[in-house]
């Protein structure tokens, strides 16, 4: 099973790909949640912002140690426990109503269910060989993007007969889809046999008494893993920018349904919106992915940035639900590229014994947007109103854009030195 390919890419690999895609199809509650608490708990848009924040400042300690703790005891036992303990979490949040207790279960939920994240990031580029890692992203953010045009309309179904039903529908899911990656990861080691590189640390580790793991590799040490990755530049950088430019992305899910709210609009007009941006990714990523491989990495992320500026600028003019669904449609065409492409990077940036942890600290970078996201466009919208929220997203990614150009010369080299030292090791 580790050895087999299918469409160029192991079966390791696509076992993990079946259940995000479930997942992401169940992936609904948080992109609801503000206006959950603004029609239903009648919270101000200013506090909702505010709650919704929460969650995403909770996942800053599920990445910060999720892929740290993989690298150390295995992706399998990371993935597992995070997706189990987030359906735990969405059932007790259905029973809140009090804002602040919400706001501080919702820190819980987000540290609980971003545990999976960097260690599934790792696992890819545990089973995938570097040179078709591109394309596995590429799938996998495919994966993501399909669950995402669906999901929202399952939830805005479920929101017209109450919303409680969507915390009960998304827990369903991940205990379905976190079912059959236990199958998946059981039948990956029992077909595997002792091919535990192939397996990509899918099976967790343990430890023997002379400090080795059971493959007679040197123990992982997570504190020597940070050091590299903290004072890794190439790496470092990239951080930073994805920092600035998923701040100004999530107003997708923070700052866009209260504006619209505004507007008059509802979960109908928002919902349909999701589908647009998720519909069209799911017809053109995969296509995309030609013209992908013939650029540099550096080259797809200026582009895309510079297009996703385009669309955002569109919304500062924006009062119906048309100009904003061409607004979605242009920032879709920007965002073809920038996920897979800026995880194919961080991939290609990382030593193979700390890519736990450095997807742990990219993916640090969304939860942290999470968190600050709802908390900027809340208040930018309070204060100035929601045109100034979308010229300060337009800026902010023209300034990313500007930024991924200036430092490609050392990504790029380091990339170019990790695929020699593969190509060297096969």
């Amino acid at each position: 099973m580790t050895r087999r390919n299918v469409f160029g890419l192991p079966l390791l690999f696509w076992g993990l790909w079946l259940a995000l895609l479930i997942l992401w199809m169940g992936r609904f509650v948080i992109s609801f949640m503000s206006m959950y608490l603004v029609k239903d708990l009648h919270v101000d848009a200013g506090a909702a912002g505010t709650i919704v924040s929460m969650y995403g400042f909770g996942g800053i300690f599920g990445c910060l140690f999720g892929g740290s703790l993989s690298d150390r005891f295995g992706r399998q036992a990371m993935i597992i426990s995070g997706e189990i303990g987030a359906a735990i979490m969405l059932i007790i949040l259905s029973f809140i109503h009090d804002p602040f207790t919400m706001g501080a279960m919702l820190l819980v939920y987000g540290a609980i269910s971003s545990i999976p994240t960097p260690a599934i990031a790792a696992y890819i580029a545990d089973v995938v060989p570097i040179r078709a890692q591109k394309r596995a992203y590429t799938l996998q953010t495919w994966a993501v993007n399909f669950g995402f045009a669906i999901g929202p309309i399952i939830a805005n179904q479920l929101v017209k007969i109450s919303y409680t039903l969507m915390f009960y529908a998304e827990a369903v899911i991940l205990v379905v889809a976190t079912g059959l990656l236990i199958l998946f990861f059981h039948e990956a080691r029992r077909l595997g046999g002792g091919d535990r590189r192939a397996a990509g640390a899918a099976v967790v580790a343990t430890e023997s008494h002379d400090g080795t793991q059971d493959d007679g590799k040197p123990q992982v040490s997570m504190m020597a893993n940070y050091r590299r990755a903290l004072t890794d530049w190439p790496f470092m950088s990239m951080v930073v920018l994805m920092f600035g430019y998923t701040i100004a992305y999530f107003q997708l899910t923070s700052g866009l349904p209260i504006a619209l709210t505004q507007l008059g609009m509802g979960t109908d007009q928002y919902s349909v919106l999701l589908t647009i941006n998720g519909g069209m990714l799911c017809l053109l990523q995969i296509p995309s992915l030609a013209v992908f491989n013939r650029m540099s990495n550096t080259r797809v992320l200026v582009l895309g940035m510079l297009i996703t500026a385009v669309g955002y600028s569109f919304q500062i003019g924006a009062t119906t639900w048309h100009g904003f669904a061409i607004a979605a449609a242009l920032w879709t065409f920007g965002e073809l590229g920038t996920f897979p492409i800026a995880a194919t990077t961080v991939a290609n940036l990382a030593p193979a014994e700390a890519r736990g942890t450095y997807q742990g600290l990219y993916n640090l970078v969304w939860s942290l947007s999470n968190g600050a996201a709802p908390l900027v466009g809340g208040w930018i919208i309070g204060g100035f109103g929601s045109r100034t929220l979308w010229i300060f997203c337009t800026a902010m990614f023209l300034l990313v854009a500007a930024g991924l150009y200036l430092t490609k010369g050392a990504r790029e080299r380091a990339v170019a030195r990790n695929l020699r030292e593969a190509d060297l090791a096969q």
